[in-house]
């Protein structure tokens, strides 16, 4: 019988689950030094073809007061991967911080993993205070393009860090009925993204996406895949701009050979 590769994996086998047009684009910068700040305001936007009006181009504003680190999107993307992966999803998710930091990967069996709750509730904060715009949002219920605006999620945590009482999160209504929808979610293996910096997860899933639909990957052009799509800053010449997608490019090509070659022996 085959038998599993001696690189043992800390995580449980939890899929992510990123939402497909909210992978087309960046939700914040990648440089926490602009994004880490009270009263953040990002714009981007992605390209896209409508049936009937073709090539289109979607606006997007992001605001949060509290800031938003694109680290924060794993929790946002393992939170909906967990929320999902019961058997009856409800917008009311009730869980505990080690159970969540256990399916995420994060902490190991009785471990208290101190500032690990801790990241996590600050993360928390930063999601719960964001605002998302879009001018041609992909609504996968309506099956049109529409202006939409909405929050990810609310919640209500137990004012003691050392509570063993359940967190509450509960999913902006909008939002769920679009994650929930059939073909809105993009289904990802949660623990090679985390392996990955910011930049390269942000590329693992427009990649992911892109591959889910065509055999052929299409021309991106530097400048939008950098700024709009990984959310490098719009400030950065060609030349460093190319020598940082290529970092991203060899470092998710890296990971995803040692995936292939520690999975089953």
């Amino acid at each position: 019988m085959p038998r599993e590769s001696t690189a043992k994996r800390k995580t449980p086998a939890l899929r992510g689950l990123g939402q497909l047009t909210l992978v087309e684009h960046s939700l914040c910068p990648l440089d926490p030094r602009a994004s880490l700040r009270p009263h953040l305001t990002h714009r981007c936007r992605y390209r896209y073809v409508d049936p009937t009006e073709g090539p289109s181009t979607a606006q997007v504003v992001v605001s949060s007061p509290r800031g938003l680190a694109a680290r924060d999107e794993f929790y946002l993307w393992g939170l909906l991967g967990i929320t999902f992966a019961q058997q009856d999803p409800s917008a009311d998710l009730y869980v505990t911080p080690h159970y969540c930091l256990r399916q995420l990967g994060i902490i190991e069996g009785e471990s208290k993993g101190g500032e690990s709750y801790r990241l996590f509730r600050e993360a928390l904060r930063r999601l719960a205070a964001v605002h998302y715009e879009n001018d041609r949002f992909y609504d996968p219920v309506s099956r049109e393009h529409r202006e939409v605006g909405f929050g990810f999620l609310s919640y209500s945590l137990p004012a003691n860090p050392d509570s063993n009482r359940a967190w509450r999160i509960v999913w902006d209504p909008l939002f769920f009925e679009i994650c929930r929808a059939s073909g809105s979610g993009l289904g990802f293996d949660l623990v090679s993204y985390r392996e990955l910096d910011p930049a390269s997860r942000r590329l693992l899933l427009i990649l992911q996406k892109v591959f889910w639909r065509r055999r052929e990957s299409p021309r991106f052009d530097l400048r939008h895949l950098g700024t709009n799509v990984l959310g490098y800053s719009e400030s950065l010449d060609a030349r460093t701009l190319r020598m940082k997608l290529k970092r991203s490019a060899r470092t998710l090509a890296d990971a995803v050979s040692r995936s292939a070659n520690t999975t089953v022996v």
